[in-house]
């Protein structure tokens, strides 16, 4: 190192000199990795501190969700003692996801039945289906089967194959081939996997006569789903 340059530079870069041609020249010294180095960890530490400083300063997702989710149960409950079937629904579902709420089958069932009993057909057919599995509640074949039976006339596709399975097995009531023949035909109707094959599978069971009679009554509660789909669109 020559007086001359000795400066600033020095810190970061060091001469030397080959020793068979004699060229002086100049390369990073050890200095320059360390500041590289140092320069580095302290951008580390500084993004550190604000990612830090702006999580505690953000409020909580699951605080956040939590107070949504009680301000809307209150909400819920207040329209739930106007026996506002949809709100008892939303409460059920709110149960059995735990939204907001300890999760809970019991309360997912008593919301159920409420909301059933009040004409929501979604509620209906999952109230039919608790009490078909015996899920949350008692089993209950009879009580699965009213319910189911007025999901299906409220035309919900689900409520009427699973009707048809009912009274195909023999489920809570004698087996009738002709009533499970037509549900399962109408829930074919809708597109519902695997009606098709339950209702062929019935078919070989009916005579002549109970066919013809199965298909009037088939072709009648079909068209009067679709008179009510077609009431309900705007």
């Amino acid at each position: 190192m020559r007086k001359s340059e000795v400066t600033l530079r020095h810190l970061f870069v060091s001469p030397y000199r080959c020793r068979d041609c004699r060229t002086r020249f100049w390369v990073l010294s050890r200095n320059s990795y360390y500041f590289a180095a140092l320069s580095a960890g302290l951008i580390f530490l500084i993004i550190l501190a604000w990612n830090a400083h702006m999580l505690l300063d953000m409020p909580s997702d699951e605080n956040e969700t939590q107070v949504q989710g009680t301000a809307r149960i209150d909400e819920l409950l207040k329209l739930a003692e106007k026996e506002d079937a949809g709100a008892e629904y939303e409460l059920a579902r709110m149960y059995a996801s735990g939204q907001g709420v300890q999760e809970s089958w019991q309360e997912e069932q008593k919301w159920l039945e409420r909301a059933a009993s009040h004409g929501n057909v979604p509620a209906q057919y999952e109230y039919g289906v608790a009490l078909r599995d015996g899920r949350g509640t008692v089993q209950d074949y009879q009580a699965a089967r009213k319910w189911m039976q007025l999901a299906a006339e409220g035309s919900n596709a689900s409520a009427q194959f699973a009707l048809g399975q009912i009274y195909r097995a023999g489920l809570g009531t004698p087996i009738d081939n002709v009533k499970a023949y037509i549900w399962l035909n109408v829930a074919a109707a809708q597109g519902v996997p695997g009606a098709v094959a339950a209702r062929d599978a019935v078919l070989p069971r009916l005579s002549a006569a109970e066919l013809q009679e199965a298909q009037v009554e088939s072709r009648r509660l079909s068209e009067q789903h679709i008179r009510k789909t077609a009431q309900s669109k705007p």
